[in-house]
């Protein structure tokens, strides 16, 4: 389990220390460990952030240590809580952007001419149409939650099979994935099984497409589909927006992520696998003690890593835990 903490072996030697008995005092387990105060000091700074000690109730300078898997409840509880400052913040800068764009659109000075305000929904699908046929390079798009009629996914099956079948890149971020329909989540598994990528976040998001970093087409207002969109040519009015696309893809995660579909749960010895691994055993060390091969260990990893979303083996163990896996 600690292995999931990616602890240092000295980290690892002090929490270890801390177990053994309560609430010993950094001086004392440096006497112990033979170790500089200081290092033993900056270990338990380390063990507080991740949440596997606390400060002792009854020893003044004293710590306990928290059980392990007390501590990846809160590494993860906190991880969430710093996913949905980092969306709010997304959300903030999305709006300030838009309200430059509507700036822009009605006379910022040198930039009129590159906002243009497009009316009506036939007047910016012709627009994405026309700009998917352009496309050379790589298509960045929020999509927001709810449904799309059936002529809004048929458009964007034809333009995202037209950009793939050219090898431009297609990432989308979606937002209240839970809201997707049957339709959407098939239009999705589409873009996915035919080389697009797709995740999803929490923070509300408008409709956005750039199109090789030098062209947007954004919701002129998030909260009326119907009011139209601004085409953006502005570079400087661009650069920020292709910034807020990549700030908020680092943050999102695969559609299907933390959610495996029922049935979808690890076999017996993918269990013994994720298990061992958690127990600190390397993916040779879990492979001899299950009579597998070497190869075979890893590629089942990387399977329960695709399947849970995860990108890391912590990740993957944080995920886990959290379906009640570990």
């Amino acid at each position: 389990m600690l292995t999931m903490f990616g602890l240092e072996r000295m980290e690892e030697a002090v929490y270890r220390e801390m177990r053994t008995s309560p609430a010993p005092a950094a001086e004392t387990i440096a006497d112990r460990l033979a170790l500089a105060p200081d290092l033993v000091r900056g270990c338990l700074d380390r063990l507080l952030e991740l949440g596997l000690v606390r400060q002792s109730f009854e020893v003044v300078g004293g710590f306990v240590a928290v059980d392990p898997v007390l501590g990846l409840q809160q590494s993860l509880a906190g991880q969430h809580e710093e996913l949905l400052r980092r969306q709010r913040r997304l959300a903030e800068t999305h709006a300030e952007v838009v309200r430059l764009l509507l700036s822009g659109a009605s006379g910022l000075s040198g930039r009129a001419e590159q906002v243009e305000r497009l009316v009506g929904a036939d007047e910016v699908q012709c627009r994405v149409d026309r700009l998917a046929g352009e496309a050379t390079r790589e298509v960045l798009t929020f999509r927001p939650g709810g449904a799309p009629s059936p002529q809004e996914l048929m458009a964007s099956r034809r333009n995202e099979a037209a950009l793939l079948s050219r090898s431009v890149s297609v990432r989308t971020v979606g937002t209240d994935t839970g809201s997707y329909d049957a339709a959407t989540l098939a239009q999705v598994h589409w873009l996915t099984g035919n080389g697009g990528q797709f995740r999803g976040c929490e923070t509300p998001l408008p409709r956005m497409t750039v199109v090789d970093g030098a062209v947007a087409l954004v919701s002129a207002d998030p909260q009326d589909g119907a009011a139209g969109a601004l085409h953006v040519t502005d570079p400087g009015l661009v650069a920020p927006l292709v910034l807020l696309f990549e700030q908020t893809w680092a943050s999102a995660t695969p559609l299907d992520a933390g959610r495996p579909a029922a049935g979808d749960g690890p076999s017996g010895k993918e269990l013994a696998l994720l298990r061992l691994v958690a127990q600190g055993c390397t993916d040779a060390s879990a492979a001899g003690q299950l009579h597998i091969s070497h190869r075979t260990a890893r590629r089942m990893m990387a399977a329960l890593m695709e399947r849970l979303g995860a990108r890391s083996r912590f990740e993957a163990g944080v995920k886990a835990a959290r379906l009640g896996w570990l």
